[in-house]
This record gives C-alpha cells, structure tokens and sequence, in this order.
C-alpha cells in the first residue's frame, strides 16, 4: 500500500503527473485513492521530499 507521510509532503503536486492510473490527489496535502493505487511506485521518486513509499 503506498502511504505518505503527511509530516514531511509539502502538497507540490509532483508527484500527481507522474502516477500512470491517476490515483493522487493534491488538497494541502496529497491523498491516495486506494481504489485507483496498483502500488507501482512510479510515483515514487518524483517526490523532492521522500514522502512517499509502499508499506507491506
């Protein structure tokens, strides 16, 4: 499941353009949509805060 640390993501948006099934939303802070989220991690390494990561 991806989580994102809501202590550390600054809401850019970044990483919303790069998730291939659209399953980001940017409201302050980012939100997943879990009924969209493959866990890919494509998402991943565009975030300039290490806020995102796929937890078991």
């Amino acid at each position: 499941m991806l989580v994102i640390d809501e202590k550390k993501c600054v809401g850019c948006a970044l990483c919303n353009a790069f998730c291939p099934f659209d399953a980001l939303e940017a409201w302050g802070i980012n939100r997943v949509d879990p009924d969209k989220c493959t866990d890919c991690a494509e998402c991943i390494a565009y975030c300039p805060v290490d806020a995102l990561e796929v937890k078991e």
